[in-house]
C-alpha cells in the first residue's frame, strides 16, 4: 500500500513544481519569519506586514529610498500523522505483499486498516512554498511610499478521511476492502498575485506621526482537490502490484484558474522610539472555484468532504515595536485578533514576539533577530525563530523542534520554516 513514495514526499514534489511567493496574510515572508508579523523598518518586506509601513515616517529615512528584493522559502507541518509510515510498512504492507491470501488475512487487514484510519483520521501533511519580489519606491514627491509585488504561492496538503469502518473480504482469491468508507485526500493551490501598495502620513506632530496604508491585490488561483478511495489503493498494491502516491496525483498541478480582487488597509502611529499599528487583510473575503479531480463515484461517496469554493478569510492584526535610543535594538510583538486561514485552508491565528539588533556596520557583521511565533488555533504549534542579515543576504528559520530525525523517521508532529533572500536598498 503506497509503496514507493510516502505521502510527504509526494506532496513536496507537487509543491516543487512551482516555488515562488506569498503575502504575509497567508504565511510569514522572508525576514518577517525572524522579525515577527509586526516586521521591522530595516527590511523591505515590512509593507507586506502592514501597508502603512510604506510611509515615510520617523522610523524611516527622510528624502528618498529605493529598494528591490527577492526571497525563496518553504514551510511544512506534520499534524496527526506520527508513526503512520511505520504503521503501513510494518503492519499493513506485509499482508498486501503476500502472493496468496487466507481468510485470516482478510480479518487482519480489516482490523489493522480500521485501526490505522481511526488513529490517523484527519491527520495531514501541509506545505507552502514561495518567493517574493518586492519593489519599494519612497520619495518626497510621492508624499509617502509606493511598493509593487509580484507573487506566486504554491500550497499542497495530503490528509486522511474516514467516514465509516471498512470491511475486508475475499474477492476471487484476492483481498479487497469496501469502497466509500475511507479515502486519501490531496489539495493543491497555485496563487499568482499582483499588488500595489501606498502609504503616507495623514497626521504629524511633535510627538509622532499617524500613517495610513492601502494595498490593492489582484489574485489568480488554481485550486484542485482529489480524493482517492482506500479500496482503490489496496487493490492497486496487492501482491507484486506497486502503485505509489504520485501515480494518483500526477495531474494535481494542472487545471483552470479563477480570479478575484482584494484589499488590505493598515494604520501606524510612530513615536520617537516606538510604533504601534493595526492592519486588516483580505478585506473582501475573495472566493475561488475549486476543480474536483476525483472520480465520479468517489465524488458521490465523499461529497461532504469536497468543497466547491475556497475563501480567503479576512485577517485583523495589531502590532507594536519599541526601539532603543540609537534605534539598533528593537523589541516587537503582534497578535491576530481573529481566526483566518492559509492557502491550504489550515486555521491560523498567530502571535509573535521578537528582539532584533541592527548593526548598520560592515556586511560581515550581521543583523540578528530571535523570537517566538505561535498559532493559537489549528495545529497550535509554537515556533522558535532566528534570522541573520549579512549585507544584502538574509537567512531566516523557524522550527517547533530540534529532533529533525524524528520528523523524517517517525513523522512526528512538527513544523518548520526556512527562507533565504536578498535585499538591495539604495
Amino acid at each position: 500500500m503506497i509503496k514507493r513514495t510516502p505521502l510527504a514526499g509526494a506532496i513536496l514534489m507537487a509543491t516543487a513544481v512551482s516555488v515562488q511567493a506569498a503575502p504575509s496574510s497567508y504565511t510569514p515572508i522572508a525576514s518577517n519569519i525572524g522579525y515577527g508579523d509586526a516586521s521591522n523598518p530595516n527590511t523591505l518586506y515590512s509593507p507586506l506586514a502592514n501597508p502603512a509601513n510604506n510611509a515615510l515616517t520617523a522610523a524611516d529615512m527622510e528624502g528618498s529610498r529605493f529598494g528591490l528584493g527577492a526571497t525563496v522559502q518553504i514551510q511544512a507541518e506534520f499534524d496527526g500523522l506520527e508513526g503512520s509510515k511505520d504503521f503501513l510498512d510494518d503492519k499493513i504492507k506485509p499482508i498486501l505483499d503476500k502472493e496468496t491470501y487466507t481468510p485470516q488475512d482478510a480479518i487482519d487487514l480489516q482490523n489493522l486498516t480500521n485501526e490505522f484510519l481511526t488513529k490517523y483520521n484527519h491527520g495531514n501533511f501541509s506545505t507552502i512554498a514561495g518567493a517574493t519580489v518586492p519593489l519599494v519606491v519612497k520619495h518626497s514627491f510621492l508624499g509617502g511610499g509606493l511598493s509593487f509585488d509580484y507573487t506566486r504561492q504554491v500550497g499542497a496538503k495530503g490528509y486522511v478521511i474516514k467516514q465509516n469502518d471498512v470491511t475486508a473480504y475475499d474477492n476471487g482469491g484476492n483481498l479487497a476492502i469496501s469502497s466509500g468508507d475511507a479515502a486519501l485526500g490531496v489539495g493543491y493551490k497555485q496563487l499568482d498575485e499582483f499588488a500595489v501598495s501606498y502609504g503616507f502620513d495623514v497626521l504629524k506632530s511633535d510627538s509622532g506621526a499617524l500613517s495610513l496604508g492601502i494595498t490593492a491585490r489582484y489574485l489568480s488561483l488554481m485550486s484542485n482537490v482529489k480524493l482517492v478511495d482506500f479500496s482503490e489503493i489496496v487493490n492497486d498494491n496487492l501482491g507484486s502490484s506497486d502503485k505509489d502516491v504520485n501515480d494518483y496525483i500526477k495531474d494535481i498541478d494542472s487545471g483552470s484558474s479563477d480570479s478575484n480582487f482584494t484589499a488590505d488597509i493598515g494604520l501606524n502611529w510612530t513615536g520617537q522610539n516606538y510604533m504601534v499599528g493595526v492592519v486588516g487583510m483580505n478585506l473582501t473575503s475573495p472566493k475561488f472555484d475549486i476543480n474536483n479531480k476525483s472520480t465520479t463515484q468517489t465524488s458521490a461517496d465523499f461529497s461532504s468532504y469536497i468543497d466547491s469554493k475556497f475563501e480567503l478569510k479576512p485577517q485583523y492584526r495589531i502590532g507594536a515595536q519599541i526601539f532603543s535610543q540609537n534605534r539598533k535594538w528593537t523589541l516587537a510583538g503582534s497578535y491576530d485578533l481573529n481566526k483566518a486561514n492559509d492557502l491550504n485552508n489550515e486555521d491560523t491565528q498567530w502571535w509573535t514576539t521578537s528582539v532584533s539588533y541592527a548593526t548598520n556596520a560592515a556586511w560581515y557583521i550581521p543583523d540578528v533577530r530571535l523570537g517566538l511565533r505561535g498559532n493559537m488555533v489549528g495545529t497550535e504549534y509554537t515556533y522558535g525563530t532566528a534570522g541573520l542579515t549579512f549585507g544584502f543576504l538574509t537567512l531566516d528559520v523557524a522550527t517547533t523542534t530540534t529532533d529533525f530525525s524524528g520528523i523524517s523517521d517517525k513523522q512526528k508532529d512538527a513544523g518548520a520554516m526556512a527562507s533565504v533572500g536578498v535585499e538591495f536598498d539604495f
